[in-house]
């Protein structure tokens, strides 16, 4: 694999410092979809309406959108046409030729008489039976008007001129008119007013409310229900407009998602001001609370203390769940914050700095610092919705079973998971599929947290839970699911989520073999980079990234043991991955964890396993492993031979040098040596730090946004970074620390060695002017319980062990070399 961490664009810092200018490649990662940012778990097509998925609970905001997918109105259409034309007419035919036969097909056919390629079609049997002329001239009618809407020319017209649509609206007002058989006169009086609302001027327009009120108000049929929408948009009454377009909300599918995206919150606040009749005022409550993106249980009670068997009631608590997911699971489980709630933060904090003239001059107070105390909010919230759920479920209702699973969810997430039980109970057998696949999951939810995870037995009853989930159907399908498609454009598995809670609970209880392959399993996106989902290759981030960030050595042996044990329980084989990694990349892993704890004979001895070639042909390993010396500061310093001592990329030789240096200092007698050694040692632990040369010996990637994983980002899992490591890593790969003590020692040691000294205090000034670059910037954007100050200001760097090395040692070639070839040097020396 010759990509490194294939989304994210690696930041490699060709760090000179004193001297080479500071190279500082800023990384950028894609943008995920907003609903990855998301956690869920409880299913909103629990509500029922899955025709409605847009209007569930989601972070895009919601226009129009097609609310009638399976054709229900233009069925109910067709039912209309057949208890005309009686059973012999088929109903699927009837749909044929008005859906499916485009009008100029149509038209041809009529205007010529030419209907073989519809000859089997019961439908136009009927229509061309001499009887039936009135009705057949009414289809041609329709079907020349839907071409004037789709703005095509007129197929009547051999000129090929555009429609005439005063022609169109004088036939069709003589019709409506003119014609007797009710059926006709409704259709006529629809395509006119359908008409008038698209192609008439502003003085005929009117004339359609007049129309509608003779002919459609109160008629039990689809066109009747269908020009509703156009009667609505044409009031000149905002209550009277809001009115209409609700009842036109309520009579007819396909118009949902228009009438959705025409209503304005403010709209139906003006009309509920007007109490008007009961269940008018339950369609307002509901269309309030689906448009709500915040807490909408006030308007779930008015909707159920109004019509408590309301049908769309479920959608409201499914709604209600799924808010309380996103503001309290995706900060705590996947650590991002609610995008809604973000939006609307910084939406009120750009208007209240607009109004503060001193806003340049006070730290930052970001949205972390108002999420952690919202969370107890939230968390307060979820218990009153589940009180007044549980009042709810106690009446007998056709909802009951939702509300138990509601009930259940809630008391999950609150951490009463021997309650939640109680009210899942019993429902994973359940005869409807997704009220048995969301009991499986609060079972689930209910054992991680319940029950001894270590138990053999309790392992087997996850494994078995989880065959059960499978049966069930473990998709959120993308056609009913706003939020089913994860960033790669395939379903989002309930699995994967389950997963990752499981996951995450294992590391809590120590268990990183578990964990760190649940994780890998599960394909949801968190705040931490973890490697690229779906990648198959063998030799990739993401099948170690757990291991690297939380395990120790030990648990790379277990990883290796469960990989190659031939007897897996269930429970074991459900966890280990599809793809498993090569046995020498988790070695390598193994290694690297020896290294930045220092154990470099531990660490060789784990390399040793590994064949000579294996950093050439894999991964990135050849670009950032260095060809020079471990021990020498390379091009860091004056005039330093940087000849090649390593003839390929080569982790084992490099480690087996730095354990030749370690077992040489241990022998050496005299303090000549031991300075030497002291001083090559530091420079190897400063390579392999996030400055060196050869940084990858301790670590997979290198980000400039490093170290500040741990800050208020939403945005970190675009982004390697070294963290969350034990701070002696820290202290090593980031703050230099046993590079400054092995100089520290050399300084001791080197004697009248002015020379050696020289070197060391240039060294030592790399190394603390790095780190004080890195620290200082980031102490400026890290922030402390949600505040930043980025505007504080940071003194510049002194270079202390310049000032001693211009005291003492300027009489050396070293710092005569380093005044002519190091521009920073030279820059200090002035002053």
């Amino acid at each position: 694999m010759k990509k490194l961490l294939k989304r994210l664009l690696l930041a490699v810092s060709a760090l000179g410092l004193l001297f080479v200018p500071y190279l500082d490649t800023q990384s950028c990662g894609p943008e995920l979809p907003d609903e990855a940012y998301r956690f869920a778990l409880f299913q909103p097509d629990l509500s029922g309406k899955n025709d409605l998925a847009p209007l569930y609970y989601s972070i895009p905001f919601v226009s129009y959108f097609d609310s009638d997918p399976r054709k229900k109105d233009y069925w109910t259409n067709c039912s209309e046409w057949q208890q005309v034309t009686g059973k012999a007419v088929s109903l699927k035919d009837i749909y044929t030729v008005q859906y499916d036969v485009s009008p100029d097909d149509f038209l041809y056919a009529y205007k010529h008489n030419k209907w073989q390629q519809l000859k089997d079609n019961s439908f136009i049997k009927w229509l061309c039976q001499p009887a039936q002329k009135d009705v057949l001239n009414y289809m041609a009618l329709a079907k020349q008007i839907e071409f004037s809407q789709q703005g095509e020319l007129d197929p009547w017209n051999e000129k090929g001129s555009g429609v005439n649509t005063d022609s169109i609206l004088h036939v069709v007002r003589q019709n409506t008119s003119k014609v007797t058989m009710p059926f006709l006169k409704d259709r006529y009086a629809f395509q006119l007013i359908k008409m008038y609302y698209y192609n008439a001027d502003s003085v005929l327009r009117p004339q359609l409310t007049d129309y509608y009120n003779a002919h459609l108000k109160n008629h039990k049929t689809i066109v009747a229900d269908w020009a509703l929408l156009y009667y609505a948009l044409i009031q000149s009454d905002n209550n009277e407009c809001t009115r209409y377009l609700l009842e036109t909300f309520e009579r007819c599918e396909s118009k949902k998602g228009f009438v959705f995206a025409n209503l304005r919150r403010k709209d139906l606040a003006d009309l509920a001001a007007t109490k008007p009749a009961p269940h008018l005022l339950a369609l307002i409550s509901l269309m309030q609370g689906l448009k709500q993106p915040g807490r909408g249980l006030d308007y779930l009670k008015q909707l159920y203390e109004i019509e408590p068997d309301n049908e769309f009631l479920p959608m409201l608590v499914c709604r209600e769940v799924n808010k309380l997911e996103d503001w309290i699971y995706s900060p705590t489980v996947l650590g991002f914050n609610p995008l809604i709630n973000v939006n609307t933060f910084y939406a009120e904090k750009l208007a209240a700095e607009q109004n503060d003239p001193e806003r340049d001059s006070k730290p930052d107070t970001g949205y972390v610092y108002y999420a952690k105390k919202n969370l107890l909010s939230d968390k307060e919230y979820l218990r009153t919705l589940r009180d007044f759920l549980i009042t709810m479920q106690q009446r007998k209702t056709p909802h009951r079973d939702m509300l138990r699973l509601a009930i259940a969810h809630l008391y999950n997430m609150d951490g009463q998971y021997a309650t939640a039980g109680t009210y899942a109970a019993g429902l994973k057998n359940a005869k409807d599929n997704t009220i048995r696949r969301q009991a499986i999951v609060e079972n689930l939810l209910s054992s991680f947290y319940a029950k001894d995870l270590h138990s053999s037995q309790v392992k087997q009853e996850l494994y078995e839970q989880f065959r059960a989930l499978e049966k069930a159907g473990t998709i959120m399908r993308a056609e009913q699911l706003t939020y089913a498609m994860d960033d790669w454009g395939q379903n989002r598995d309930l699995r994967s989520a389950l997963y990752l809670l499981l996951g995450q609970r294992y590391r809590a209880l120590g268990d990183h073999l578990t964990a760190g392959l649940l994780l890998q399993q599960s394909k949801t996106e968190i705040n931490e980079y973890t490697g690229y989902i779906g990648d198959t290759s063998r030799i990739s981030y993401s099948r170690i990234a757990y291991f690297d960030k939380y395990a120790a050595p030990a648990d790379l042996d277990k990883v290796l043991a469960l990989k190659h044990k031939t007897n897996k329980t269930p429970f074991e084989k459900m966890i280990s991955p599809a793809i498993w990694a090569p046995d020498d990349f988790y070695r390598d892993a193994k290694a690297t964890l020896q290294i930045r704890q220092h154990t470099f004979k531990e660490a060789a001895a784990t390399l040793n396993k590994i064949p000579d070639d294996f950093w050439e042909a894999n991964y990135e390993y050849s670009t950032y492993l260095t060809r020079t010396y471990i021990g020498s500061p390379g091009s860091l310093m004056p005039d330093e031979p940087v000849q090649q001592r390593y003839a390929h990329a080569s982790k084992k030789a490099i480690v087996k040098d730095i354990v030749l240096l370690e077992d040489s200092l241990a022998k050496a007698t005299d303090n000549s040596a031991k300075a030497r050694f002291y001083y090559a040692l530091g420079n190897a632990y400063f390579n392999i730090s996030y400055y060196g040369r050869c940084w990858m010996l301790s670590s997979y990637g290198k980000s400039s946004n490093e170290p500040n994983s741990q800050g208020d980002s939403d945005y970190q899992w675009a982004y390697f970074s070294f963290y969350p490591n034990k701070a002696i890593f820290k202290s090593d790969y980031y703050r230099c620390n046993h590079a400054m003590e092995m100089y520290e020692k050399a300084r001791q040691f080197s004697g009248i060695q002015k020379e050696l000294h020289a070197k060391v205090l240039l060294m030592m000034t790399v190394c603390d002017q790095a780190r004080y670059g890195f620290f200082t910037e980031e102490m400026r954007y890290r922030s402390t319980n949600g505040i930043s100050n980025y505007k504080k200001e940071i003194l510049p760097y002194s270079y202390p062990y310049l000032a001693v090395l211009k005291e003492r040692y300027a009489d050396t070639e070293t710092f005569a070399d380093a005044r002519t070839f190091c521009p920073d040097v030279e820059e200090y020396l002035k002053h």
